[in-house]
């Protein structure tokens, strides 16, 4: 395992060497795709009765798109999909929560070199969809009304080309979700995804 991560560092330092000087953001407009894993922080929450529950962890998939904003600064406005896997009382067993949503937020990127710190934050909302034992243990489909949260984090920007790079990076995610028939759900988790950014 450790030889593993040797040649994971020395690759990435080759890559990163190899690469050309790079812009702070791609470019006057990017596309951005991200995959990854949804890490939920904590279990089904809310401030009454009515859920009982474990998360566990699922894919995350995101894409979007940056407009440039003054300096540094670039706009996302982007779609995403955070997959929870559910256990325990409330859920179906092999169920999954899907929570379906759009951004918008600020990007600041820092530098100009080849591996550019960046940092994200901005509004993210929330559809979440589940299938729920009901107190006679019948399977039930439940969605929420909506709602809304904040993601926010970092990573950084590897330039492969002269437009063109990958960005890992790690962000944290926090919303209260509103349901027709039960109490809101509180949800904390952890986003750990690999972007690939594309400047026009």
């Amino acid at each position: 395992m450790r030889s593993l991560r040797v040649l994971f560092y020395f690759g990435l330092v080759g890559l990163c060497a190899g690469a050309p000087p790079a812009q702070a953001q791609e470019g006057a407009f990017a596309f951005e795709i991200r995959g990854g894993a949804s890490l939920p922080v904590s279990s089904f929450r809310s401030g009454e009765e009515g859920w009982a529950g474990e998360m566990r962890e699922g894919a995350s998939f995101d894409m979007g798109f940056t407009f440039p904003a003054p300096g540094p600064f670039g706009i996302l406005l982007g779609f995403g999909q955070r997959r929870f896997s559910c256990e325990g009382q409330l859920c179906v067993q092999g169920g999954d929560w899907i929570s379906t949503g759009f951004d918008v937020a600020l990007r600041l990127v820092i530098g100009r070199s080849r591996v550019r710190p960046w940092l994200k934050g901005g509004l993210h909302t929330h559809r979440l969809e589940g299938t729920v034992l009901g107190d006679a243990g019948e399977a039930n489909d439940t969605r929420s009304d909506g709602g809304a949260g904040f993601e926010a984090g970092g990573g950084v920007l590897i330039a492969i080309g002269e437009r063109t790079s990958l960005s890992p990076g790690l962000r944290y995610g926090w919303a209260e979700v509103p349901f027709p028939t039960r109490s809101d759900l509180r949800l904390r988790y952890m986003v750990a995804d690999l972007g690939l950014v594309v400047g026009f």
